[in-house]
């Protein structure tokens, strides 16, 4: 959803927060070490999951964001710019800790605070409070299914696999490790073809053909289809004279 912002005082503050850097993000070397038990949310549900929402920007509709809080205590964020910059999705990752009811994100030397709530996280100002005013509703992230397959994840990418995507109506799944590029669809069917170098290969689009495969790889932020979660690439995979699109994400 784009909200646009006619308010000469709103924009005048959001102009405020970009000059100072973003509510809720404090320079500091590392962020303090966990001061209570494990955060939940007012709900007293854990607050390990995936938010996101659209935050105010001074100068575009708006900026889709989307947090994912691992229960090893990593985090990984997707931001994109709506109406500029082609839609790139710019991934940052890092640990998260807690103090008390607040979740604190260690973004480089930035730290960035949210208050934890029932099925939503509330980023707070540089000083730790709740931002009040016509711009309040803004700063709040819902929380939205998908985000929860970090441990599967991790072990396919010990077991060698770089990137991975999938997709719906159909469902189909695609794999690219150092080798090869395996591809299944819903019904159980899976297609492999030996990884060829990427041709093109620019840092926004990379393109694998390989026998009956045709892989591309964009880097446009992406959004389920039926959860709503957000990728940082788009991709695209024809198979046997099919055309599938979907998310998907490289992996470490």
């Amino acid at each position: 959803m784009l909200y646009r912002i006619s308010c000469i005082s709103a924009i005048l503050f959001l102009f405020a927060a970009c000059q100072s850097g973003t509510p809720g993000q404090q320079n500091q070397d590392s962020i303090p070490a966990s001061t209570s038990t494990p955060v939940t949310t007012t709900a007293g549900e854990p607050v390990t999951g995936s938010y996101q929402g659209t935050l105010p920007c001074a100068d575009c509709p708006g900026i889709d964001y989307q947090l994912s809080l691992y229960e090893d205590s990593s985090y990984q964020a997707i931001t994109a710019y709506q109406g500029r910059g082609n839609n790139i999705a710019e991934v940052t990752t890092g640990k998260w800790t807690q103090a008390a009811d607040t979740v604190l994100v260690q973004d480089g030397k930035v730290i960035r605070r949210f208050l934890a709530g029932a099925h939503q996280l509330t980023q707070l100002d540089g000083s730790g409070q709740v931002i009040t005013g016509a711009l309040a509703s803004y700063y709040i992230l819902k929380h939205v299914e998908g985000g929860g397959n970090h441990t599967y994840l991790r072990e396919k990418a010990q077991s060698g696999v770089s990137f991975m995507a999938n997709g719906n109506e159909p469902g189909w799944s695609l794999e690219i490790n150092k080798k090869q590029l395996l591809f299944r669809n819903m019904n159980g069917d899976s297609l492999s073809a030996p990884l060829p170098a990427a041709n093109p290969n620019t840092d926004t689009l990379k393109t694998y053909t390989s026998g009956k495969l045709k892989v591309s790889i964009r880097n446009t932020m992406c959004m389920d289809d039926m959860s709503g979660f957000m990728s940082p690439c788009s991709v695209q995979v024809e198979a046997n004279d099919k055309t599938y699109r979907g998310c998907g994400q490289y992996i470490k």
